[in-house]
């Protein structure tokens, strides 16, 4: 069992966004694997004081800064997202710089008081990369989660570290540069992403021969259970896949979309320009004379939604926009449809996609990035891969994977067996952590 120590500028149930989800289930996966873990992050302290089963510590930490002192709470309590003690400074940063030296301060100051004693330190994102060579530990883990990093510090932004600090030179004022340097190993989420920093000319510094790895991130925290997610028609499993048509009927009804017994219903990404969402209303564009329907998340871009909304008078019972742009709402969504169309040409995660497998829905992807790199092309003679790909610059090809997965579902000899094997083939963070302790066993002290 090791003593793990996390430390992140985001972290569920602070912050909600993608990768602060990840890290606290990364935490939970940890201590269902019977370490000991600690999370540090920081929130504002009106923030703070409003997580529940929290507790502000009678001793406040002084934060050591380059350009002052400063004087800030420190709440404790436990996650009820990982279950994992969960500290939390009460301070909002000015910049990314002295994000970082509050963070670094804060895990110092567990550290000095007892409260951890850290043989694995987890620096997640790039934030928290001061804490690296704050805090002595037997192994050193650099995350960045979202596979990409920010430019240098300005002179400003450096103003809250140590300007005297070699490794913060050595790295011309990088955060990503000074977690490569004190880090043993630095982890990406997809082999791509990985590819992309060890081969980076402004990393040239970087030791030759410290590991970059890419490790693939789990999928399967609450509430991303079929079996058990209480806002679906009816729960279903691999065991008991009947509750999946349920849901297909409930979303039938809730959109009031025109599907026969062997209508594809397609779901749809978010329309952002980030996210691809040109090229899916393109292809809906070309598919509303086809035996196919969409159900479109009501998220994304004003003008996009604007443009979908159009054709969706147009074309009455082939296309509904669900209003209501909730988690709860985007799970019915991916629990009822057949597939999810996909368009983000830069995704270095790949989340979405293995969500969409803990649904038993059928991920279309463009070849490119993390998809490629975890998504393998659905072969029928093998009954073999995940998903269908697509080359991201065709929009010829981007129709014709939905076609080919209307032919999957048109065989329930085919699609039957297919939607098990997706849920199967879902990621977990049991496996995610079996990954991380595997780096951490191959360091010679590890406990």
């Amino acid at each position: 069992m090791a003593d793990i120590l996390l430390v992140g500028d985001e972290v569920a149930p602070v912050a909600d966004s993608e990768t602060a989800v990840c890290i606290a289930a990364l935490a939970r996966a940890f201590s269902a694997a019977k370490h000991k873990v600690t999370v540090v992050t920081l929130a504002s302290q009106e923030r703070a004081t409003q997580l529940p089963g929290m507790a502000r510590r009678l001793r406040t930490v002084i934060a050591h800064l380059a350009d002052g002192d400063r004087e800030c709470s420190m709440f404790e309590g436990r996650s009820a997202i990982s279950q994992c003690a969960l500290h939390v400074l009460g301070a909002e940063p000015v910049d990314r710089g002295h994000g970082a030296a509050l963070l670094a301060n804060a895990a110092s100051a567990l550290v000095r008081d007892e409260i951890c004693h850290p043989d694995v330190i987890v620096a997640w994102g790039e934030a928290a990369a001061a804490v690296l060579p704050a805090i002595a530990a037997t192994c050193r883990v650099f995350v960045l989660p979202t596979g990409t990093w920010g430019p240098p510090l300005s002179t400003s932004e450096r103003a809250a570290l140590d300007p005297n600090a070699p490794d913060l030179a050595m790295a011309k004022g990088s955060l990503a540069g000074l977690g490569a340097i004190d880090a043993d190993f630095v982890v990406f989420p997809s082999p791509s992403s990985a590819q992309v920093f060890a081969a980076a000319h402004e990393f040239s510094f970087r030791a030759s021969d410290q590991p970059v790895l890419a490790v693939r991130f789990g999928c399967n925290e609450a509430p991303h259970d079929p079996a058990t997610d209480p806002v679906l028609a009816r729960g279903f499993s691999v065991s008991a896949p009947a509750g999946k048509v349920e849901c297909r009927k409930a979303l039938a009804r809730r959109t009031s979309l025109a599907l026969g017994r062997r209508t594809l219903l397609v779901a749809t990404a978010p329309l952002t320009l980030a996210g691809g969402g040109p090229a899916i209303i393109e292809a809906i564009s070309g598919l509303v004379r086809s035996d196919v329907a969409f159900a479109v998340s009501g998220q994304g871009d004003r003008a996009l939604l604007d443009e979908i909304k159009r054709l969706a008078i147009e074309t009455p019972g082939k296309i509904a926009i669900l209003p209501d742009a909730t988690a709860a709402t985007e799970r019915q969504l991916l629990a009822g449809a057949d597939v999810l169309l996909l368009a983000d040409k830069d995704n270095h995660l790949a989340r979405t996609a293995g969500v969409a497998l803990c649904y038993g829905t059928l991920p279309l992807v463009p070849d490119c990035a993390a998809y490629a790199d975890y998504m393998v092309d659905y072969d029928v003679a093998s009954q073999t891969g995940n998903g269908l790909l697509y080359k991201p610059e065709d929009s010829y090809e981007r129709l014709s994977v939905v076609h080919r997965a209307a032919g999957l579902r048109a065989n329930p000899d085919v699609w039957q067996p297919l939607q098990k094997s997706l849920m199967q083939s879902a990621p977990p963070w049991a496996a995610t952590a079996a990954l991380f302790e595997s780096i951490w066993l191959t360091m010679p002290a590890a406990s």
